[in-house]
C-alpha cells in the first residue's frame, strides 16, 4: 500500500505542480486582460468564449475518458485508440465548427446579448483543436505519461501569456486580440502534442475501426451526458447573470469563480491521478484502500486552500485586478464553501468513472444541476451575483453529500474513512516531512 501510495503521491505531486506553475501564468493572463480591457471587456470575453466550450462538451462524447478506460483495460491496440481518436477529432471538430456558425447567424442576439458577432467567429476557432488537444492527451494520460500530459498543459498556458504580452507591447490588444492569442496557443499545443503521442504510440494508421468506435462511444456516452450535466453546473450561473443582470456583473463574477476554482488544484491533479489507477487496478483491496486516503488528504488541503483565499480574497483581487473588481470579493468568500466539497465530489467521481460505473455521476450531477439551476433563477433578481454563489455552493454540496452515499455502499468504506483524516495518514505526513528534512 505505502509503494502505491508513494507512486501516486509522486504523480500526483507532478500534475499538481503543473497546475501551480498553469496557475501563475494563468493569473498573470488574467491579470493582464483584466487590467486592459476592464471588467465590461472581461465579460465580453468570457462570454465569447462560452459557446467554443459547450460546444466541445456537448460533442466531445466522452472520448478521451473512453480511451483512459480502454487503455487501462489492454482491449484495443494503442495504434489503433490513437488512430481513431485523430479521426474523430478532426470529424467532431468540423461538425462543430458549422453548428457554431449556425448559432452565431440565427440565435446571437438572444443567447449573447452585448457581444459581438465577429468575437464569437473567432473564438469558434478554438472547437477543432480543442477536441484534438482533449482526445490525443487523454491516450498520454491512460498510458500514465503524466510529465508529457502535463507539458502541454503548461505550454498552452505559457504561450498564452507570451501572445498576449506581444500584442501588448504592439498596442494592438483588445477582446480580438485575446481570442486570437488564445487560438495560437492552442495550436502550438497541438502540434507538440502530436509529436510526443506519436513518439509514445509508435506508428498509426487513419481508419476507423467500427469495435472501437462502438465500445468508446458506450462507455463515452455516459461520461458525455456527465460532462454536459457538468459544465451546465459550473457555468449556467454566468449564463444566468448575463440574462437576469448584464456583462458587467458577469465581469465580477468571473474574477470571483476563477480565483475560487484555483482551489481546485489538488483535487484536479489527484483526480487525473486516480482515473487510469483505478482503471488499470485489479486488486480490490488496493482499490478500496487507495480512494478514501486521497479524497480525505484532497479535502483536508482544499479546505486549508479555501480559508487562506477567503481572509486573503480582498487583498488579493485589488492588488492584482485593481478596486475596480471589488465587488468580486463577496462572492468569491460564498463559492469556497462548494469549492471545497466539489473537490471531494471529483475524487469520488473519479473512483466511480475507474471502475466502469458513469451513469451514477450522471444521476448525481443532474438533481444538482437541476437545484442549482431553481436557485439561481429565484436569488440572482433577488441577491445578484452573491444569490448565484450561495446557489453554486448549495448544489456543490449537496452533490459531494449524494455522491459520498453512493460511494460507500459500492465500496463497503465508511464515511469517517472518505472525509476524516486517519492516524496513518499522519504517519504518511511524518515520513514525508522527515524525508524533505534530510534532503536539505
Amino acid at each position: 500500500m505505502e509503494n502505491q501510495v508513494g507512486k501516486f503521491t509522486l504523480d500526483t505531486s507532478i500534475t499538481f505542480i503543473t497546475r501551480i506553475l498553469q496557475l501563475v501564468l494563468g493569473i498573470g493572463s488574467s491579470i493582464v486582460v483584466a487590467r486592459v480591457l476592464g471588467p465590461n471587456g472581461k465579460g465580453v470575453y468570457s462570454l465569447a468564449i462560452l459557446l467554443p466550450s459547450l460546444l466541445m462538451t456537448f460533442g466531445s462524447f466522452g472520448i478521451g475518458q473512453a480511451s483512459v478506460f480502454y487503455i487501462g483495460k489492454k482491449q484495443y491496440a494503442l495504434d489503433e485508440i490513437l488512430g481513431n481518436n485523430v479521426m474523430l477529432s478532426f470529424s467532431l471538430g468540423i461538425v462543430g465548427l458549422l453548428v457554431g456558425l449556425i448559432i452565431v447567424v440565427f440565435l446571437s442576439e438572444s443567447l449573447f446579448p452585448g457581444v459581438a458577432k465577429i468575437y464569437i467567429y473567432l473564438a469558434l476557432l478554438l472547437v477543432p483543436l480543442g477536441f484534438f488537444l482533449t482526445f490525443i492527451n487523454y491516450i498520454l494520460l491512460g498510458l500514465q505519461k503524466i510529465k508529457e500530459f502535463n507539458f502541454i498543459n503548461i505550454l498552452q498556458s505559457f504561450t498564452f501569456l507570451i501572445i498576449l504580452f506581444a500584442f501588448l507591447l504592439t498596442f494592438k490588444f483588445g477582446v480580438k486580440a485575446t481570442i486570437i492569442a488564445n487560438v495560437l496557443s492552442c495550436f502550438v499545443g497541438a502540434i507538440v502534442l502530436f509529436y510526443l503521442a506519436k513518439r509514445s504510440v509508435g506508428k498509426f494508421y487513419l481508419f476507423f475501426n467500427k469495435s472501437y468506435l462502438k465500445e468508446a462511444f458506450k462507455y463515452g456516452f455516459k461520461v458525455y451526458l456527465g460532462n454536459i450535466i457538468g459544465f451546465l453546473h459550473y457555468r449556467i450561473d454566468i449564463f444566468l447573470i448575463n440574462i437576469f443582470l448584464n456583462p458587467l456583473a458577469v465581469g465580477f463574477y468571473s474574477i470571483a469563480v476563477a480565483l475560487a476554482e484555483k482551489i481546485w488544484l489538488v483535487s484536479q491533479s489527484a483526480g487525473l491521478v486516480l482515473f487510469p489507477r483505478v482503471s488499470s487496478e485489479t486488486d480490490e483491496k488496493r482499490l478500496k484502500e487507495l480512494t478514501p486516503v486521497v479524497c480525505r488528504n484532497v479535502l483536508l488541503i482544499t479546505s486549508m486552500g479555501a480559508l487562506f483565499l477567503f481572509f486573503l480574497g480582498r487583498m488579493l483581487i485589488i492588488m492584482f485586478y485593481s478596486e475596480r473588481f471589488s465587488d468580486s470579493v463577496w462572492p468569491l468568500q460564498i463559492l469556497l464553501i462548494g469549492a471545497v466539497t466539489m473537490g471531494g465530489w471529483r475524487i469520488l467521481a473519479n473512483d466511480l468513472y475507474g471502475r466502469g460505473k458513469p451513469e451514477l455521476n450522471i444521476y448525481i450531477s443532474l438533481i444538482s444541476t437541476v437545484l442549482n439551476i431553481i436557485l439561481n433563477i429565484l436569488w440572482i433578481p433577488e441577491f445578484g451575483i452573491a444569490g448565484a454563489a450561495w446557489a453554486t455552493s448549495v448544489s456543490y454540496t449537496f452533490a459531494f453529500i449524494v455522491i459520498l452515499i453512493v460511494y460507500k455502499r459500492i465500496s463497503g468504506n465508511s464515511v469517517c474513512k472518505t472525509v476524516f483524516m486517519q492516524r496513518a495518514d499522519f504517519i504518511l505526513y511524518k515520513r514525508l516531512v522527515t524525508s524533505v528534512a534530510r534532503l536539505s
